[in-house]
């Protein structure tokens, strides 16, 4: 273990013990009253599962590289308590967005606080030339006092090109519509906080971007037509349709 002088006892000890424990790949700590996630190398059971999602111990690598690298430029991500060779552990920072907007106990108020909060949080990422990768409102967390903070940064890119965030932002919305299953206020919201704080020119790219598959349209409607639960290929059409207003 490394970096880990400024842990409580009793949180150093609840470490230890996870660690001793059979490896998960993602697991929860309470200790005192709050709460940490402790990662460590996903274990592929085949040979198609490591190859479809790489190397679990590089993705670890990049993972924390790209959370220090957040925390260098003051960026909203969580702050690395203590790591080692095949382990990171953070700070919680809330629920998922995504968990949010399913959470019955969640106000509509605090779901498009949650969207406008993590859709600038990504703008500014763009605005330092940054792309997350794979911003989806499962991998962006909220709390009401502090507001958005991204995770998961194994597809991180701390030099990326417009293209790349053109890219995230185009996720980004296609994660709302997919789980919202149809446009709504709440993906209004978000939208409309991106467009107003990302970098100039972005939002033209997503334009373009989108425009230049329109020939899939009829094609992702055949689909639909077939297979009415295709959600990913709805909130494709249904995003073509909200940036081309």
């Amino acid at each position: 273990m490394t970096d880990d002088s400024s842990l409580s006892p009793a949180l150093a000890q609840a470490l230890d013990a996870a660690l001793a424990s059979t490896p998960s790949r993602i697991l929860p700590l309470s200790v005192e009253g709050r709460h940490y996630w402790l990662k460590r190398p996903e274990v592929h059971r085949n040979l198609v599962r490591r190859l479809q999602k790489g190397d679990p111990a590089r993705a670890l690598a990049a993972d924390r590289a790209g959370l220090k690298r957040m925390a260098e430029l003051g960026l909203p991500a969580p702050r690395v308590l203590a790591e080692g060779p095949d382990f990171v552990l953070t700070e919680d920072v809330g629920p998922p967005v995504a968990t949010l907007l399913r959470d019955p106990g969640a106000t509509d108020a605090e779901r498009h606080a949650a969207l406008g909060d993590a859709a600038r949080a990504l703008a500014r990422l763009h605005h330092r030339g940054i792309a997350h990768g794979r911003p989806k409102i499962r991998d962006i967390c909220w709390q009401r006092d502090r507001g958005a903070t991204l995770i998961d940064f194994e597809l991180f890119n701390p030099a990326a090109d417009r293209a790349a965030l053109v890219r995230d932002a185009v996720l980004f919305l296609h994660s709302i519509l997919q789980q919202q299953r149809d446009r709504d206020a709440f993906f209004d919201t978000a939208a409309q906080a991106y467009r107003a704080e990302a970098p100039e020119g972005i939002w033209e790219k997503m334009q373009r971007r989108v425009d230049r598959v329109r020939w899939i349209a009829p094609l992702a409607r055949l689909v639909l037509w077939v297979e009415p639960k295709a959600h990913e290929v709805r909130a494709a059409l249904q995003l073509r349709g909200a940036l081309r207003e």
